[in-house]
């Protein structure tokens, strides 16, 4: 399937196996050689052993996921090009819309049932350990709450962008430039509310511009404002910090 889906997207964008090789190594993936790349897409096999003479492994799909300008996942779980996707895990074919949830941790390990639906994992782990849908909740949090995180960032950066708009414009004060100052604070709570969660959970923080992590502080919902990363300040940002000084 990993196959199918490179050679549909080398082909996608006009490319020899020659070409993507090339691409790979300006990626710093020599070894993705026009021999080695016909080995991944046609999936021979060694004629002794019966296995495939080239493996990919995560890092060199990466790699040719960035050459093809495609994502990653997508070779993986082709959604839009299959309606059933084999899982290597338990040898079933699960639609490629619950693999790719699957994938990103928005749904828990699925097995089929006799009915052919899908059901959460719920096998023990070793012997007496906890159930896959157990220990799958208990490590799930820090990807919900960077989504949640990415999302709340999103919807402040847009409000961000209309507020710089009504500057340049002159209407800093019409009443739609005053409403989306309103929700640039909405946005700014919700996001240090989510932070100040990933702190208690001991979950790493991105780390904020020193303007920004000023705005998160301010909402007063972080507690431990000195646990908020900076990102470095570049030489551009201090000359106008340097500016804005009386």
């Amino acid at each position: 399937m990993i196959a199918e889906q490179i050679r549909k997207h080398r082909k996608r964008l006009g490319l020899t196996r020659e070409n993507l090789a090339e691409e790979c190594a300006k990626l710093g993936a020599p070894q993705l050689t026009f021999a080695a790349l016909t080995n991944i897409e046609t999936g021979r096999r060694d004629r002794a052993t019966g296995r495939r003479r080239r493996e990919v492994t995560v890092d060199e799909l990466e790699v040719i996921a960035h050459a093809l300008a495609v994502p990653m996942l997508l070779l993986v779980f082709p959604v839009g090009d299959l309606d059933r996707v084999p899982t290597i895990s338990s040898g079933q074919e699960i639609h490629p819309r619950l693999a790719w949830k699957c994938a990103i941790g928005a749904e828990p390990p699925v097995r089929l049932a006799s009915d052919g639906r899908a059901y959460a994992d719920r096998s023990t782990i070793g012997e007496g350990g906890p159930t896959r849908l157990e220990a799958w909740r208990s490590v799930v949090r820090p990807i919900e709450l960077y989504q949640e995180l990415m999302n709340e960032t999103d919807a402040l950066h847009k409000a961000e962008r209309r507020l710089a708009y009504f500057e340049r414009v002159g209407h800093s004060d019409s009443d739609e430039a005053q409403h989306l100052l309103e929700v640039r604070q909405h946005h700014l709570i919700r996001m240090a509310t989510v932070l100040e969660e990933m702190m208690n959970s001991g979950i790493r923080v991105p780390a904020y511009e020193v303007e920004t992590a000023r705005d998160l502080i301010a909402t007063d919902v972080i507690t431990r404002p000195e646990a908020l990363p900076l990102l470095p300040v570049t030489a551009e940002a201090s000359a106008e910090t340097d500016d804005d000084q009386p």
